[in-house]
Formats: structure tokens, C-alpha cells, sequence
């Protein structure tokens, strides 16, 4: 019996310390506190930058390269725009038209004769001072595809019955103003023709 008690009061004192070092322990004032629980000071402290903080590449945001302005003719186009406007002064020059546009100019027969040219253009239109079309001018430089079934070929035939004369320009090879004037005196002559044959079909 002496025994049981003796136990019982050890087991109560054992308890009683350990209740009281773990009071001390997980105290704001407890010498041990900080091994247990960082205090905030200590984690603001010890917190990293978000600029600091070391990124997968692979997962990192870079800024990207800027890009070049964005330009409805390109160097070669520039060239040959202004070139033409020297050598027609008098004439009204029109950049990037499409093939389907013209033809609806013609009606809707014609534009739905030329449908499948839905997306393709030409680089210059070239038009009088009553703004009447006078020819197309196209930039290209040459392809692997001749004959009839050519994408430039498919484009002077579909031009050719819109009563449009195509001129084809390479970008390594552009004229000078007057060659360019003469061509352009040429395509008239060519033009007028067409809208001759053009009445006496119809």
C-alpha cells in the first residue's frame, strides 16, 4: 500500500514538471521558444524578396523581344510606291487591294465568277484623277511555277477579265519613274482595249 502511494506521488511530481517545462517552452518569454516557434519579427526578416527568389528558365517570364512596327508595305514597297507616285503625279495610287474587291466593282456576276480569288490581292492599283482603275502593279519575286496554272498567271487572267492589264515588278529589279511612266502609258493603251472588247461582248 505505502508502495501504490509512493508511486502515485512520484508519477504526480513527474507530471508536474513536465506541465511546467512545457509552459515555459511554448511562453512568448521561454528561453527555447524560438527553436519551437520563430517569432514574426524574425520570419519577416528572414523572408526573401520575390526578386530574389530563383525561377525555372523554363518557367520564367521574359520580356520578349520587341518587334518591328508593324507596316502595310515592306522596304521594297515603299520604293516602288513612291517611285510611282513620280512618275504619275497625277494619278491616285492605292496599296494592297484585294482581287474580290475589284471584281465587285464589276457587279455581282463578276464577283462571284471570281470568288476563289477571295484573299489574294494586288500590291498597287493605279487610277486617274476620276479615280477610274488603270492597271494593277504587283511585286513578286519569280517562283518555281510557270505555264498557265502560276499563281501570277491565275491573277493576270482573273485581272485580264475584269478589263484590268496586270504589271509584274521583281523587288531586285525595280524601274526607275520613267520606265515606270512608260509602262504605265503602255497599260492605258492595253485598258482601253479591254473596255473596247468588253462593250462589244456584251
Amino acid at each position: 500500500m505505502e508502495f501504490l502511494i509512493a508511486a502515485i506521488l512520484l508519477a504526480t511530481a513527474i507530471l508536474g514538471v513536465v506541465l511546467v517545462r512545457g509552459r515555459d517552452r511554448y511562453s512568448p518569454d521561454g528561453k527555447d521558444s524560438e527553436s519551437l516557434m520563430p517569432s514574426v519579427g524574425r520570419v519577416r526578416s528572414g523572408k526573401r524578396q520575390s526578386s530574389d527568389i530563383d525561377l525555372d528558365p523554363q518557367t520564367c517570364l521574359i520580356d520578349a523581344p520587341k518587334r518591328k512596327q508593324y507596316r502595310l508595305l515592306n522596304d521594297a514597297e515603299q520604293i516602288l510606291f513612291y517611285r510611282l507616285c513620280e512618275a504619275m503625279p497625277n494619278m491616285q495610287i492605292f496599296a494592297q487591294v484585294g482581287v474580290a474587291q475589284l471584281a465587285q466593282l464589276r457587279g455581282r456576276q463578276e464577283a462571284r465568277r471570281l470568288n476563289q480569288m477571295a484573299g489574294r490581292g494586288v500590291d498597287f492599283i493605279v487610277c486617274g484623277p476620276d479615280f477610274g482603275i488603270v492597271a494593277a502593279i504587283e511585286l513578286a519575286w519569280p517562283t518555281d511555277s510557270t505555264g498557265e496554272s502560276s499563281p501570277e498567271e491565275e491573277k493576270r487572267r482573273a485581272l485580264h477579265s475584269l478589263g484590268i492589264p496586270l504589271i509584274i515588278y521583281r523587288p531586285n529589279h525595280l524601274p526607275d519613274a520613267d520606265t515606270i511612266s512608260r509602262e504605265i502609258a503602255s497599260a492605258i493603251v492595253h485598258r482601253n482595249r479591254l473596255e473596247a472588247e468588253r462593250v462589244s461582248n456584251d
